[in-house]
């Protein structure tokens, strides 16, 4: 309930530095189709990147199916080097 009402790509209309937004495409929490509500805010700015990886969860860790569920959340994993990557990637490029 205290999330209630808060819009995460509303609030980071304030934030002047460089952005990377990332999405997993199996995030039940977070659902993909935000991404775009991102991109629409966002669509005048150059500074912000997005990643999409569709067979991540909301913990950026990979299981099977079209929609992560709860249970997986219990499983063990990593995030996969794309992820790792693409941050540092971002970082070192900022």
């Amino acid at each position: 309930m205290d999330l209630r009402g808060y819009e995460p790509a509303e609030k980071a209309k304030t934030q002047t530095g460089k952005m990377l937004v990332l999405q997993g495409g199996r995030d039940y929490q977070v659902m993909p189709e935000q991404l775009d509500i991102w991109k629409n805010n966002f669509k005048d700015r150059k500074d912000v990147t997005y990643r999409l990886y569709p067979k991540l969860n909301h913990f950026y860790t990979e299981c099977e199916g079209a929609m992560s569920t709860p249970q997986e959340y219990l499983k063990q994993g990593n995030i996969p080097s794309e992820v790792i990557n693409d941050i540092g990637n971002w970082v070192k490029n900022k």
